[in-house]
């Protein structure tokens, strides 16, 4: 195992811990990183990490260096663990920092190299700070004084940490550290037994609009067709992400996903992952690549030919709360954003990232800031919120 220097804040506590840096996943133990991260979704397992790694999509070239850390006890068991990257960009991640990054290096400071602690490319809320059950008291101390010491001995600019859970929000701004909202949307299962009943709990003109939408995929002729990951091969990946590439030079953007990260995906979790194309006239106009794992549903990437909003709406949200009803789920996750998707049944939610800033005048000026603009996204969700899409008590 490559190891990183060793930071010692847990033993100054009077805790037996040693925290250790390892330059990529590879390095540790599938079975040691899995026992800390279990029961926290699929994208923090080894081998997703491993397959976002070993592609090349968390990389050098892209920017990405693994730097994650582990914390072991005195008889060299790993009880806790955080997936960290440093980066020399900023490029594919999900919070944009330009207007900071500009107001640090005008003022002469250097902003990158900047540490994040996040899954690459996933813009999905989960535990940050990785503990194994029955993990002591003072780990995750450990892990963030280890962070600390790193930003410090290397003089990095700033530590970003992308949608943690609840519990690790709580932790970082008990420590001081900035948070960032925003608004992002999930589906929830209210023990649905079909996907009629979840229509009959919407107001009429919602189930109205979505009956339509629906009707009129029908009708078109579309064809939907899915591809468990078992059977996923070449050829519909390069269909994937053609449509991909497509939606996202549209929208500006640069499309980042690979063959390789694909295939590895698919081969890593089988069937959880699902592959679900549109096709008009035997041509794909549509897909979608979604996860499955720890009672959700994962909407996760999304393509497409120009005019296919319908088809969108019918893949990305009806087909994927037809499946989470059919499979008992709980909830499904439809990614960044997206007020449209409200009107489709998903509900509002705050995401969240934290920030720390080795400098306190940068602190001070991204603090003023971030009053003003989480004051408006928690003023956007209480609207969110107030414009349900389901029938009230009283009727809809």
């Amino acid at each position: 195992m490559r190891q990183g220097p060793v930071a010692q804040d847990g033993d100054r506590q009077g805790e037996p811990f040693s925290v250790a840096m390892v330059f990529g996943i590879s390095g540790i133990d599938p079975l040691e990183w899995d026992a800390c991260a279990a029961g926290k979704g699929p994208f923090l397992r080894h081998a997703y990490l491993s397959a976002v790694e070993d592609s090349g999509l968390a990389g050098p070239d892209n920017g990405w260096r693994p730097a994650h850390m582990i914390v072991r006890d005195e008889l060299g068991l790993t009880v806790g663990a955080a997936p960290l990257y440093l980066r020399d960009r900023s490029t594919d991640e999900f919070w944009p920092d330009q207007a900071w990054i500009d107001g640090f290096q005008a003022s002469g400071g250097r902003y990158f190299p900047k540490l994040v602690m996040e899954v690459p490319y996933t813009p999905v809320t989960g535990a940050r700070i990785l503990l194994r059950e029955g993990a002591p008291s003072g780990v995750a101390d450990a892990l963030t004084g280890a962070m600390r010491s790193l930003a410090h001995n290397h003089g990095l600019s700033s530590i970003h940490v992308s949608f943690p859970d609840e519990e690790d929000r709580a932790r970082f701004e008990k420590a001081g550290w900035l948070t960032r909202h925003t608004v992002d949307y999930e589906w929830r299962n209210a023990g649905y037994g079909d996907f009629t009943e979840f229509t009959a709990a919407l107001s009429s003109r919602r189930r109205s609009v979505m009956l339509w939408e629906r009707r009129k995929i029908i009708e078109s002729g579309v064809r939907i067709r899915d591809v468990p990951g078992g059977r996923v091969g070449e050829a519909d990946v390069a269909v994937f992400l053609d449509l991909l590439a497509d939606l996202h030079s549209r929208r500006g953007r640069r499309q980042a996903l690979t063959m390789d990260f694909v295939l590895r995906l698919c081969a890593a979790f089988g069937d959880a992952v699902t592959l679900t194309f549109a096709e008009s006239g035997g041509v794909a106009i549509g897909a979608l690549l979604t996860m499955e794992g720890d009672d959700c549903l994962y909407v996760r990437s999304w393509g497409a030919r120009e005019g296919a909003q319908l088809v969108h709406f019918e893949i990305c949200y009806y087909r994927t709360v037809e499946r989470a009803i059919a499979r008992g789920l709980s909830r499904v996750d439809s990614g960044r954003g997206g007020p449209h998707k409200l009107a489709r049944g998903f509900l509002p939610k705050l995401s969240h990232a934290c920030h720390w800033f080795l400098y306190t005048n940068m602190r001070r000026a991204v603090a003023e800031g971030l009053e003003l603009d989480n004051a408006k996204v928690l003023a956007a969700y209480a609207q969110e919120q107030a414009r349900s899409p389901f029938r009230q008590q009283a009727g809809g």
